[in-house]
């Protein structure tokens, strides 16, 4: 019996190689009092049970560290000190999860996952090198930044004609307004996905794409499906993307004067001609579209709506 149990599960049971540590983690949780446990022989790698999603979190600001942000599979904390931290997760069982917790002392923006370039038209960005995703990997990348002139719309694909080869749809990330477009192809076992995620910026609009491949999680065995097809549900991409977004510069080419730089310039100065200036500016907001474009916040409702410093609301359409 012990050997029929080995042959079926080996895979998931010598994932790690040495399966001791593990199977000594899983009696901890079970029978002790402590939701996070560290693998024996190891400094940096602990275990806690999957459907404990916050427990890292708690865990992190125990050492001193508040959660940044995520991307893929990893966990980003930063301390007051200026310390940084890595929290890469995978699932060794659908019932428990692995975590390796990596500590810099030298804290950087990038922390050394995230490179800066600049493409052929003159757009500098940050990006990640890689997605700490273990069944989603990168295809098109760095990205591919556009900055343009034009205004926002976004035509939603509709619930009864949308399907899995292309779907469009509108997402709020924070305060900021994303029209995301994927296309999807299914080749050998995967599907590739294009995305072109595009936001209004400094007056402009600003376009990342890129292409992802997910593997097909009904490939693996049934642990290894259960692990594909968590880390596909919880793998979130957009506050990525917005982090991107958030870094792009241009050249002076696309500098000159928008509506959002006359009423960005406008709003701080306290002198009186200069107030007058921006009353005719606001006059020019007469929809939600232009009042994205002018750089103002959008509110969490339903529908979205976009409100002026001189009071006026606007509902999208």
């Amino acid at each position: 019996m012990i050997g029929v149990f080995l042959s079926l599960y080996s895979s998931v049971i010598f994932q790690e190689g040495n399966p001791w540590p593990q199977i000594k983690g899983m009696v901890q949780l079970k029978f002790g009092d402590s939701d996070i446990v560290k693998l024996s022989g190891s400094d940096n790698k602990f275990m806690t049970e999957s459907k404990n999603g916050t427990m890292i979190h708690n865990f992190m600001k125990t050492k001193g560290y508040e959660f940044t942000e995520q991307m893929g599979s990893g966990y980003f904390f930063k301390s007051s000190t200026g310390q940084s931290a890595i929290a890469t997760h995978k699932y060794y069982t659908r019932y428990y999860s692995l975590w390796t917790i990596t500590e810099n002392n030298n804290f950087q923006t990038d922390n050394d996952l995230w490179a800066m370039t600049t493409d052929n038209n003159g757009a500098t960005f940050q990006y990640p090198k890689e997605l700490l995703a273990k069944y989603i990997s990168i295809v098109e990348w760095p990205p591919t930044v556009k900055v343009e002139f034009g205004s926002f719309s976004c035509v939603e694909t509709p619930q009864e004609k949308s399907s899995m080869l292309e779907i469009t749809s509108q997402r709020l990330v924070d305060d900021r307004i994303y029209c995301v477009n994927v296309k999807n192809e299914g080749a050998a076992g995967s599907v590739y996905s294009s995305y072109v995620y595009t936001t209004p910026r400094r007056g402009k609009l600003v376009s990342v794409s890129f292409v992802l491949r997910y593997t097909n999680c009904a490939n693996y065995d049934e642990e290894q499906s259960q692990a594909c097809t968590s880390e596909r549900e919880a793998f979130d991409f957009d506050a990525t993307v917005d982090r991107i977004v958030q870094t792009v510069k241009w050249d002076s080419a696309l500098s000159e004067d928008t509506l959002f730089n006359q009423i960005a310039k406008c709003l701080v100065s306290s002198r009186s001609e200069d107030q007058e200036k921006c009353d005719e500016f606001l006059k020019q907001i007469s929809d939600f579209d232009s009042c994205v474009m002018a750089g103002f916040s959008i509110m969490k409702s339903n529908p979205l709506q976009c409100a002026t410093p001189d009071g006026r609301i606007f509902i999208q359409k």
